[in-house]
């Protein structure tokens, strides 16, 4: 595939997938042996952490901000929005950080970073980073120092 056709694959895993809050049709995106931060979890497993995330933000959306591509590597700069309505089904899905934590209703606005590698039309491996603690902030569970 080429460097377009990766971004492409991307942007229909937000689009056709996470931002319809659809964890199978997300999950489907990956290879059956697919890698979450180094974990192998295959396609199974990612669908869990969809379901998981869902959990937590049931109508979270993501903005591709900037995406770029070498090889087969995809790498996106996102904001993503939801509201804290649930807890994790999966106790380890936001670095564990919102495990046991009570819904606050509250909106979130998150920056994140997303690596992707891509190969024969299916994600096999992802990992990201994001601004976890601005997410904690905003929901009141952090406060800044004064």
């Amino acid at each position: 595939m080429s460097l377009e056709e990766n971004k492409k694959l991307i942007r229909r895993l937000y689009e056709e997938g996470l931002n319809r809050q659809d964890a199978a049709a997300a999950a489907a995106f990956y290879a059956v042996n697919a890698k979450n931060h180094g974990r192998e979890v295959g396609r199974t497993g990612m669908q869990k952490v969809f379901e998981a995330l869902l959990s937590v933000f049931p109508d979270f959306n993501y903005r591709i901000e900037e995406s770029t591509a070498e090889g087969e590597r995809v790498v996106c700069k996102v904001t993503m929005t939801g509201t804290h309505r649930g807890q994790p089904t999966l106790p380890d899905v936001f670095g564990g950080m919102l495990a046991g934590v009570s819904p606050t209703g509250k909106r979130v606005k998150v920056l994140q970073f997303h690596s992707f590698r891509v190969a024969g039309g299916q994600i096999f491996e992802h990992a990201a980073v994001r601004d976890d603690l601005g997410m904690l902030q905003q929901l009141g569970i952090v406060t800044r120092p004064a």
